[in-house]
């Protein structure tokens, strides 16, 4: 019998390697997508650039073809480049909402159809942020957080009858080379002001979407997971 198929983009990240792991262990056959030449995991790769709309369709149904319909999708891929309000270039925010919003709301899309055309079941797990309710000094991050969790809602209701879920999890700070490039005085406080006192590990938002993908989770859709440790 063979396995079900996951895509996780941003499979590169640290986040996007242990979300491949925890999949992989959960019986997925996982395919990651990222821009790089060579995957940084032990997992099927494609390189695919999400902001171009023709490679995400390539993409999906090259692993169609190759794998067999995709179930899960996870949307990790994101990008954050630190700049505030008045520093931000047209070219920032078309990067940010080129990565962080569109490429999920059209690789939901393709692999949806699919799924539909297919009979139906599957799950769809986007990476939010916590600044998509506090705000952020970032200000298209946030907003682009903000926009994830509205999709992750806003797609629940007419892919339900389909039987698939949709959801989110939306992380606090995290032990990852994008988490490392917020300020330390700002990291630092933000990691004081939490419940745990600390940042996540990658694990820990990984076994987040584990769980939301699983058949534990079967009557979670149109919700987003806070992994925060109480910020």
């Amino acid at each position: 019998m063979s396995k079900p198929v996951a895509v996780v983009t941003g499979c590169n990240g640290l986040t996007g390697q242990a979300i491949a792991k925890n999949l992989g262990a959960r019986g997925y056959c996982v395919v990651g997508l990222d821009v790089g030449d060579t995957p940084k995991g032990d997992f099927a790769y494609r390189q695919c650039d999400i902001t171009d709309y023709d490679q995400i369709k390539a993409a999906v149904e090259a692993i169609g073809a190759q794998h067999g319909t995709i179930r899960v999708l996870v949307n990790n891929a994101g990008v954050w480049h630190g700049k505030t309000f008045f520093d931000i270039a047209p070219s920032d925010y078309d990067l940010t909402y080129g990565v962080n919003t569109r490429a999920p709301f059209f690789l939901a899309q393709e692999v949806a159809k699919r799924l539909i055309k297919a009979g139906g079941g599957g799950v769809i797990v986007n990476l939010a942020s916590i600044v998509a309710s506090t705000g952020s000094g970032v200000t298209d991050y946030g907003g682009s957080k903000a926009a994830i969790v509205n999709l992750t809602k806003s797609l629940a209701k007419p892919l339900g009858p389909h039987g698939i879920r949709v959801a989110a999890v939306s992380p606090g700070t995290i032990n990852t080379a994008m988490g490392e490039k917020v300020p330390k005085e700002i990291r630092d406080k933000l990691i004081a002001s939490s419940g745990l006192q600390r940042a996540a590990e990658p694990e820990e938002i990984a076994a987040a979407v584990g769980f939301l993908v699983s058949d534990d989770a079967r009557y979670v859709t149109g919700a987003t997971l806070d992994v925060n440790g109480g910020l």
